[in-house]
């Protein structure tokens, strides 16, 4: 009797063919065996960029796959006066937001879910509603954070309640009123309030998520020199850490050798270099551990717009746009590792039934890997 032979194809072979394959398509194997999931876990990963004209026009999400050269639009989400406000985007999870309402909803841009978070706890009562005496407000601000560890999505409230009689949207930007915190977490019904930060501080912009801590360079009211405010989303503690004395309040942070960076452009078109500070401790067994790290651009860096850090990248990378139109056609993604530098295609997107390229002159751009996207 002939033996029945079974070909199979060595394993190594088999992941060189998924990592060509879109990322939705390379989730479905994972259940073919446990070697297979951890493998594909670790393919490299999809980079989603995002375009925002202004403060209330259309967002566009692109989708760019590992060595494609171009662009794919995944989703524009309309225009929206009351929720224009973005979070962070993390594993495809972001937040939009009204920073004086209570409006809130969380949104999948690869699975276009759209998840409704409950009411803030925040809430003027009726009680509250005195017009003839001090009026009670609250400004808003939400970030959303992830915890490597128990894979928990967690949406923070930082709300500064003001009470004055002044209703003026200009005064409660510049008076910090006395914060209050409250957390929700992604499968949960409700809000939960938490201890405030240590001090009283507005967070000027979004902050960025990385290894389990919610970070932000932020300027005490009562001092001029920046300092880092960390959330650990696993704890739900804040703790403030030092930096480096060169560092300034206009400084990005970015991922960068699996740790967090801070961002430093002030010689990118000069000089045609970058510096980054990579916080090595965070200093609970003492004195924070900061490594300065110089890089230098073999080309010209003169026509190109402040690097955009890119979220998620272990390696440390940056999105460069040109100064030479407004009009984007095309982005390049710089590798602060390896010094390569790949250029992008960006395809033209229709607002109100016209074709046009995004223009980025009012554009807010922002760009992340994704670690898992959602099999359908």
């Amino acid at each position: 009797m002939e033996n029945k032979r079974r070909d199979t194809v060595p394993h190594d072979v088999a992941m060189d063919v998924l990592k060509i394959l879109p990322e939705k398509a390379r989730m479905r194997f994972k259940c073919v065996s446990k070697t297979w999931y951890s493998s594909i876990k670790g393919t490299i990963l999809p980079l989603i960029v995002s375009f925002t004209n202004s403060s209330f026009s259309q967002q566009h999400f692109l989708t760019i796959e590992h060595q494609s050269d171009e662009a794919s639009h995944l989703l524009t989400v309309p225009s929206d006066f009351k929720l224009h406000r973005v979070t962070q985007l993390i594993n495809g999870f972001i937040c939009f937001y009204n920073i004086v309402g209570f409006e809130i909803l969380m949104r999948n841009v690869v699975t276009q879910e759209i998840i409704d978070l409950p009411k803030s706890t925040f809430v003027v009562s009726d009680d509250d509603e005195d017009f003839s005496g001090p009026m009670i407000s609250y400004f808003r601000e939400y970030f959303l954070g992830f915890d490597p560890s128990s894979r928990d999505y967690k949406v923070l409230n930082i709300s500064n309640k003001h009470t004055t009689n002044s209703s003026s949207y200009a005064w409660m930007i510049d008076n910090h009123g006395t914060p209050e915190c409250e957390i929700f977490t992604l499968g949960t019904t409700s809000w939960r309030k938490i201890d405030a930060p240590p001090s009283r501080i507005h967070f000027r912009r979004q902050g960025l998520c990385a290894n389990g801590f919610i970070h932000w360079i932020i300027t005490n009211p009562r001092k001029t020199k920046p300092v880092l405010a960390v959330f650990d989303v696993k704890e739900e503690k804040f703790d403030i850490v030092k930096l480096p004395d060169e560092v300034r309040k206009h400084h990005d942070l970015i991922q960068a050798e699996e740790k967090l960076g801070v961002l430093d452009c002030d010689d990118f078109r000069s000089k045609n270099k970058i510096r980054v500070w990579i916080l090595k401790d965070y200093g609970r067994g003492g004195g924070e551990v900061w490594i300065r790290r110089d890089y230098v651009f073999r080309f010209d860096t003169i026509m190109f717009r402040p690097p955009i850090p890119v979220s998620n990248s272990n390696n440390g990378e940056i999105l460069l746009t040109e100064y030479k139109s407004s009009l984007v056609s095309r982005v390049f993604i710089y590798d602060l590792k390896t010094q390569e530098r790949r250029a992008i295609k960006i395809p033209p997107v229709t607002e109100q039934d016209v074709v046009k390229f995004l223009d980025l002159k009012r554009a807010r751009v922002s760009a992340t890997y994704v670690a898992s996207l959602p099999a359908e």
